[in-house]
């Protein structure tokens, strides 16, 4: 089984890109712990949609979803991987300052 449920704040702005495959949306969240976690989140669809347009740095969020792995080939050829989570549920735990609407 492949479950992960992590809270954190969001560490970065969320990126979203419109792909052939639809909206994707990535932002960088940092998980309290020692050392801190730092893991890139993946949300697809609708909630991506959600996510790029409500989420800005600093907002606490929970997510759970499942833990992936990607390998591939750099421009310069090298070898290289990443891991990130693919979230299927995230919850906005905190409101939104008056800056960021």
């Amino acid at each position: 089984m492949n479950v992960i449920a992590l809270t954190g704040r969001l560490g970065s702005e969320p990126v979203r890109r419109d792909t052939t495959a639809g909206v994707v949306c990535e932002f960088r969240l940092a998980v309290d712990g020692r050392p801190r976690l730092w893991i890139v989140i993946e949300t697809w669809g609708q909630l991506a949609g959600r996510c790029a347009q409500h989420l800005h740095t600093g907002r606490q969020v929970a997510i759970s979803g499942r833990l992936c792995h990607d390998e591939y080939v750099t421009r310069s050829g090298e070898k290289a991987e990443r891991w990130y989570a693919k979230a299927h549920d995230v919850t906005f735990l905190d409101r939104p300052t008056e800056e960021a609407t």
